[in-house]
């Protein structure tokens, strides 16, 4: 299951930006990120902006960087407004799914030391 969900996540990466080839200066990956929102670089393996900020602070690509390209993935992914993050959470049910099955495999080991 994790690599599906690590399947998934780099699949939506690719609506915020592009892979090129390139080497990372910290992990050495050469699969890079350049982030279209952002202007900026990134390595998502070691989560970190290969580019520094700029000083300016009305710079409309810097000033409002998160400060992980991770952090930046998960504000694309949530909406804003509360009718919008509701749906979002009805339709990303997977953890209650996860929750519901631990559930009953507890339920079932129980019943079972009880029998």
């Amino acid at each position: 299951m994790k690599n599906i969900k690590k399947y998934i996540r780099f699949r939506k990466c690719r609506a915020y930006g592009n892979f090129y080839q390139g080497l990372c200066p910290e992990c050495g990956n050469q699969k890079l990120f350049y982030y279209f929102r952002y202007d900026a670089e990134a390595c998502l393996q070691c989560d970190l902006w290969l580019a520094p900020k700029c000083s300016d602070p009305d710079c409309p690509y810097c000033a409002n960087r998160p400060d992980s390209p991770e952090e930046a993935l998960i504000l694309e992914e949530i909406p804003h407004d509360a009718e919008a993050r509701k749906l979002w959470r009805r339709e990303n049910y997977q953890h209650k799914h996860d929750g519901r099955i631990r559930h009953q495999k507890r339920k079932n080991f129980y019943q079972e030391l009880t029998k």
